[in-house]
């Protein structure tokens, strides 16, 4: 059994701790467990729509400033500047792929691979 810790060292742990910080979202506090959900699925919504009117943006601004405007970058006020960036992606043949998912399975069944679990909420919308 752990001792407990003595007074002296307690107060010099507690001084250590960084200060609390205010609650950003103090409006969910009083919100129940379905109102919560409710929020959730509210939030998720105006998500998805912003993301569709963001890409319609991106496509605008592609289509009026040149790549290497874009490439070195356009400066908007705030300090925020816009630039283009690329990223490579590789699609394989089904063969490769295959092959992949056997190396995979070996080394997962020999222990050389670790298993890492997360865990996310989904929203999915349910139609009757």
């Amino acid at each position: 059994m752990t001792p407990p810790i003595n007074r002296i060292d307690l107060e010099r742990v507690l001084l250590a701790l960084p200060p609390e910080t205010q609650d950003p979202f103090p409006h969910l506090a009083n919100l129940t467990a379905v109102d919560l959900l409710k929020r959730r699925v509210w939030i998720s919504t105006q998500l998805k729509s912003l993301e569709q009117e963001r890409k319609a943006i991106d496509l605008e601004i592609e289509e009026t400033y040149s790549v290497a405007e874009l490439k070195f970058g356009i400066a908007i006020s705030g300090g925020w500047i816009m630039k283009s960036n690329t990223r490579t992606s590789w699609e394989y043949t089904p063969e490769v792929i295959e092959e992949i998912k056997s190396i995979q399975r070996q080394a997962q069944q020999s222990g050389l691979a670790n298993e890492i679990k997360t865990t996310h909420l989904r929203l999915l919308q349910h139609y009757t």
